[in-house]
């Protein structure tokens, strides 16, 4: 249960919603530690079905919570870093647990018999005194205290055959009961498997013994045998040096089924001659220049509305009576060149929209003379 922090609020129970009138009113169960409330008395059928279900349902439900708040909000508080924090008290409810409880392991062989004359195990020491060095090492291990295989010599006892390598000997025996501990372990897992179940076994024997070996565990189909047999073909033709390239096909086999799986990655050549690494980082270039696209200024699109508002300028131009180098139409007056000298009508003259209209000049043409 938590509050905002900052400066300290009071805040009412009808602020919270938990009106004490809307609390329940028949006997009720709590469990806070598991968050849980519930009313053990029978269930009034009439007013259930006046109701309706639904709405009954809903409006007990509600009221078990007021309650079950107002219990939560009543327990001992203390602040924290996040707000008020209210420690909850024990489970007292026992829920069930979803997985049925495990079969315990059958005892192996050494623990019945260890059972039956009362031996009781006890921990040994991880050190033990080595004789040779003088020291105290591990009992097992790397460097590990009395290890046969460190001893440099061995003396020769009575019962030695002549010419017998002792260090042979003792090797060999070593093999011996390491084989023996593995038929040993191996019974147990047969009997504990066999009084438990696969589910006794370790991960790797459970999947083992799931396997259609000897008329036990699924029956595979025929096809999925064929599949996997195909597969363990396949892989054992090309696991030699050459990967099956220069070895003798079995019959029925095809060239094909020799084949690496995948692709084989190819590499750009050395010497480029035909044009193709240019060819590449054009792709390369065109694709990223596609991707981006919106950020880059398409030149021709960009004339083409220059273009546009020009053509729109003339046009408004021409309809105020402008013509295309932004003078007035129609002019009168302008230089002339006439009879006596520069005159205002009668030679070539230059209006203020453009040339007269009737030739050069506003006056008919030019003049009599220079």
């Amino acid at each position: 249960m938590t509050e905002t922090a900052g400066p300290v609020v009071t805040v009412t129970r009808e602020q919270l919603g938990l009106d004490l009138g809307n609390a329940h009113e028949g006997p009720l169960t709590f469990d806070l530690g598991n968050l849980l409330a519930w009313d053990a008395s029978a269930v009034d059928a009439a007013a259930f079905a006046a109701d309706g279900a639904d709405a009954s349902c809903q409006r007990l439900a509600q009221s078990i919570f007021q309650s079950l708040a107002a219990r939560l909000f009543a327990l001992p508080s203390e602040a924290a870093a996040v707000g008020r924090v209210a420690q909850l008290p024990r489970p007292s409810t026992v829920l069930p647990r979803e997985k049925p409880i495990p079969k315990p392991r059958p005892p192996t062989k050494w623990e019945e018999f260890a059972q039956r004359k009362g031996i009781q195990k006890q921990k040994r020491s991880k050190l033990e005194w080595d004789e040779t060095s003088q020291e105290w090492r591990r009992r097992y291990g790397f460097k590990r205290a009395n290890d046969e295989a460190a001893v440099p010599i061995i003396e020769a006892q009575p019962g030695d055959l002549p010419g017998e390598d002792p260090f042979t000997k003792q090797r060999q025996e070593k093999r011996e009961r390491v084989k023996k501990q593995q038929k040993q372990q191996l019974g147990n897992l047969k009997a504990a498997a066999k009084a438990g179940g696969t589910a006794v076994l370790p991960p790797t024997l459970r999947l083992a013994a799931a396997l259609p070996e000897h008329g036990k565990g699924r029956p595979a189909k025929r096809k999925e045998l064929h599949s996997e047999l195909k597969s363990a073909t396949r892989q054992a033709a090309v696991s030699t040096a050459s990967m099956g390239k220069f070895d003798r096909l079995a019959r029925g086999e095809k060239p094909e089924d020799r084949q690496p799986l995948g692709k084989k990655r190819k590499f750009a050549p050395v010497a480029d001659k035909g044009g193709v690494e240019k060819q590449q980082q054009t792709k390369l270039v065109d694709k990223i220049l596609s991707q981006n696209a919106d950020d880059i200024v398409d030149i021709t699109r960009a004339i083409g509305k220059f273009e546009a508002g020009a053509r729109e300028e003339r046009y408004r131009l021409k309809q105020k009576g402008f013509n295309k180098k932004g003078r007035v139409e129609g002019g009168t007056g302008g230089k002339a060149k006439g009879g006596g000298g520069r005159g205002g009508g009668g030679g070539k003259g230059r209006g203020g929209g453009g040339r007269g209209g009737g030739g050069r000049g506003g006056g008919g043409g030019r003049g009599g003379g220079k």
